[in-house]
C-alpha cells in the first residue's frame, strides 16, 4: 500500500496577499521560492480569512469553525473544551503531528495539549525577540518564561544580538511597538531561521518513523515589528514603492473607530514616505520568509519527501500597509486583511477561482490522510479544487467577522466579486462597489441608488449568519430596517 501524502502547512502572520509575486500584483515584492511551488503545483486566487485577528483565524484553521463557534474571538479568549482539533484527528489518523514558531491560540493549552506531538511552546503573543533584543521596546514575549529561541541563539554561539534603526510611530501614548529595525546579527541568528530550524529537526524526527507527517510551520512575520537583518533591509528602495491607491482616504462616510485606529498608530504625519519605509522592510520580511521556505524545501528533497509531501503556503490575515492611511488590522473589512495568500504544491497544477476559506484547510488536511471531521465544521474539503477535480465549489461570497481587538466592536461581512457589506454592530454600516470602487474609498451603504442592493446583501447576511448559528443575528434582525 502507498504511503499516503505528508502535509506541510506553512503559515505567515500577517502577510498581505499581494506580497507574494506569484500573484502578479506587486512588482517589487519578490519571493521566488514561494513562486516555484505555485509554479509546478496551483494557487488560490480568492482565499479569505473568516477573521482578520491572529488567534481567531489560527484557532478556526485548527478546528473548522468561525471563531463564535470555536470561542478564540480575539487575541486572548480560550478554545471550547468540546471543540474536536485537527492535530488530534491527524494523531487518530495515524499521523505524526509537530508544531514549530509562533502559537498564539489558546492562552493555556500548549501545542502537545493540542494534539501535537513535538512542539516548543511559545504562550501568550510570546514573540521570541521581546527580552532577547534589549534596544527593542516590543514586549511580548513568551509568558511562560522559557525562550526556545534565545536557547537557540545561545547554543549556536549567535547570543547576543541586538536591533538598531527602529522605526515607530509618534503617538506619545503608543511608543511601546516597532514598526520595524534592523536586525544587527547574521541570517542564522534571526526568528525566521530559528523557525526554519525547528521545522527541520521536526522533519528530522520523521525519519525513522513509518506513519506520514503533519507538520504546522509558524512564522512571526512579517507583522511587525519586521526586524530583519541585511540583505533584507535594504533590499527594497523605499522610493520604488509607489503610494497605495487607497491612501487618499479622508474617512468621510465610514466608521469613526477607522479614524481612531489611524490616529492611534501615529503614522499620519509621516506621509506615505513613512509608510514606503515600512513596507520596504516588510517587503524585506516577505523574502527572507521566501528563502526559509526555500530552506524546508530543499530539507524535503535531500530527505526524499518532498515529491510526497503536499505544502500549503498561506497567512492567517493581510496588513494593510498604508491602505485607508492604516497598518495591521482592526475592525476594518478590507480586502488588504480578509484576502489572502494560498499556493499549493504537490496536489493539482491549475489556479482555482473559487471563494476559499483558511479554516476549509482543516477538513482538507484530514481527507487527504483519509477521514473526516469528528464533529461537523464549518465550509469542506478544498482537495478536489486543489487537485483540479473540480473547477469550482460553487460558492457566491464569503462570510467574514470580527468581534475585539482594540475595542470591542462586533462586525460582519459579506462580499462577492460585486459588492461588499459590513454590519458594524454599533455604528454605521458599509456597502462597496467594487466595479466601481475597487479600493472600497467610497461608502454607498446610505445611498438611495444603492437602497435595492444593501436590501440583498443585508439578505445574503442575514442567511450567513443564521445557517452559522451567529450570536449577533439577534441584534441585526431587529435593526436591519433602520440600519
Amino acid at each position: 500500500m502507498a504511503k499516503r501524502k505528508n502535509i506541510l502547512f506553512i503559515l505567515s502572520d500577517q502577510q498581505r496577499f499581494d506580497t507574494v509575486s506569484a500573484y502578479g500584483k506587486n512588482d517589487i515584492c519578490k519571493t521566488p521560492n514561494i513562486d516555484r511551488l505555485a509554479q509546478d503545483g496551483m494557487k488560490f486566487c480568492n482565499a479569505f480569512t473568516p477573521s482578520a485577528i491572529c488567534s481567531p483565524a489560527r484557532a478556526s484553521l485548527i478546528s473548522g469553525l468561525f471563531p463564535h463557534k470555536h470561542g478564540v474571538i480575539d487575541n486572548f479568549t480560550d478554545l471550547h473544551e468540546d471543540i474536536p482539533l485537527l492535530a488530534e484527528q491527524m494523531r487518530d489518523a495515524g499521523y505524526y503531528c509537530g508544531y514549530a514558531g509562533k502559537w498564539h491560540i489558546s492562552p493555556t493549552r500548549k501545542p502537545t495539549e493540542c494534539g501535537f506531538e513535538d512542539g516548543k511552546e511559545f504562550m501568550g503573543y510570546g514573540f521570541p525577540g521581546s527580552g532577547v533584543f534589549k534596544s527593542l521596546k516590543f514586549a511580548e514575549g513568551p509568558e511562560n518564561g522559557k525562550n526556545y529561541y534565545r536557547d537557540y541563539l545561545q547554543e549556536n554561539d549567535l547570543y547576543p544580538v541586538d536591533v538598531s534603526e527602529t522605526f515607530m510611530g509618534n503617538n506619545p501614548a503608543l511608543q511601546i511597538q516597532e514598526m520595524y529595525a534592523k536586525h544587527d546579527g547574521p541570517v542564522e541568528s534571526t526568528i525566521e531561521y530559528f523557525v526554519a530550524q525547528e521545522t527541520c529537526r521536526l522533519l528530522d524526527k520523521t525519519k525513522d518513523d513509518d506513519r506520514p507527517f503533519f507538520i504546522w510551520t509558524n512564522f512571526w512575520g512579517p507583522h511587525s515589528p519586521s526586524i530583519v537583518p541585511e540583505p533584507y533591509f535594504s533590499m527594497y528602495d523605499p522610493k520604488d514603492i509607489k503610494e497605495h491607491p487607497s491612501y487618499c482616504e479622508t474617512f468621510e462616510g465610514k466608521p469613526y473607530g477607522h479614524y481612531l485606529t489611524e490616529k492611534m498608530w501615529g503614522l499620519g504625519d509621516y506621509g506615505w514616505e513613512g509608510f514606503a519605509q515600512i513596507a520596504a522592510r516588510y517587503y524585506g520580511h516577505c523574502t527572507m520568509i521566501d528563502d526559509m521556505v526555500g530552506m524546508i524545501v530543499r530539507k524535503l528533497k535531500e530527505m526524499g519527501e518532498f515529491e510526497n509531501t503536499i505544502i500549503v503556503y498561506t497567512a492567517d490575515h493581510g496588513d494593510c500597509l498604508g491602505a485607508h492611511k492604516l497598518i495591521e488590522k482592526g475592525a476594518f473589512t478590507y480586502d488588504e486583511i480578509y484576502r489572502i495568500p494560498m499556493v499549493v504544491h504537490g496536489a493539482g497544477h491549475k489556479d482555482n477561482d473559487s471563494f476559499v476559506y483558511l479554516h476549509e484547510l482543516m477538513p482538507t488536511a484530514l481527507e487527504i490522510a483519509g477521514t473526516s471531521p469528528s464533529k461537523p465544521v464549518d465550509g469542506e474539503s478544498i482537495l478536489p479544487l486543489m487537485m483540479g477535480e473540480q473547477a469550482s465549489n460553487g460558492r457566491t461570497e464569503v462570510f467574514g467577522e470580527y468581534h475585539n481587538h482594540f475595542y470591542v466592536a462586533r462586525q460582519r461581512m459579506v462580499r462577492d466579486n460585486r459588492y461588499q457589506f459590513t454590519f458594524n454592530e454599533s455604528e454605521r454600516g458599509e456597502l462597496y462597489d467594487f466595479e466601481k470602487d475597487p479600493y472600497q474609498l467610497h461608502n454607498v451603504c446610505y445611498d438611495p441608488e444603492y437602497a435595492d442592493i444593501k436590501r440583498e446583501y443585508m439578505d445574503k447576511m442575514e442567511k450567513h449568519m443564521e445557517e452559522l448559528g451567529d450570536p449577533a443575528l439577534r441584534w441585526f434582525k431587529r435593526i436591519r430596517e433602520f440600519y
